[in-house]
């Protein structure tokens, strides 16, 4: 079976609406999501998708081509670190979690040395244009480690928003916590 080149954690309406994006772009995304329902309903509201359900992390994160490409939609906070430590022993070094949260700056700091100091790459990233960005294009911010940067861009290139000049609004901000700053 082929794996998938990008997977989304968290399929709340930000999550679901990014992962229907990126499909919507040609890609096969691995979904997940702490509850079986969430997940089956996603799954249930759009057949056809290349949407591939999971149901425990070890197989969701197993779906993926390395270095693997996570994008979590979850509730920042204790909800964020518990998803990042639910992934961890899955995860290969190089291994890259895009946190799309809503998440305050010095918990993306934090985080980012804690998963560079284990050999993860992390990339804090603001997702602005809400529910319907999300979907048909938002722009993205990102703050994180360069070389993690330019795996994900060409993915987040194709779903981001596009600009007056035809350029996608997809901007590399800067180390750290710079994209949820």
């Amino acid at each position: 079976m082929s794996k998938q080149q990008i997977g989304v954690v968290g399929m709340a309406v930000m999550g679901r609406n990014l992962a229907l994006n990126i499909e919507s772009r040609g890609y096969t995304v691995s979904v997940f999501n702490r509850s079986r329902e969430k997940t089956e309903e996603v799954i249930a509201e759009n057949p056809g998708k290349k949407l591939v359900p999971y149901y425990t992390v070890q197989e969701f994160v197993e779906s993926l081509e390395t270095p693997r490409r996570i994008l979590l939609m979850v509730k920042a906070g204790a909800g964020t670190d518990s998803a990042i430590d639910s992934l961890k022993p899955y995860l290969d070094k190089g291994d890259i979690i895009i946190d799309g949260g809503n998440t305050f700056f010095q918990d993306t700091i934090r985080r980012n040395r804690e998963l560079s100091a284990e050999g993860f790459n992390f990339i804090g990233t603001g997702v602005s244009g809400g529910e319907e960005g999300a979907l048909k294009g938002p722009s993205i911010m990102l703050g994180g480690q360069k070389e993690a940067y330019e795996l994900v861009a060409p993915i987040l290139k194709q779903i981001a928003a596009v600009a007056e000049d035809g350029e996608p609004c997809v901007t590399y901000i800067g180390a750290d916590g710079a994209g949820h700053y």
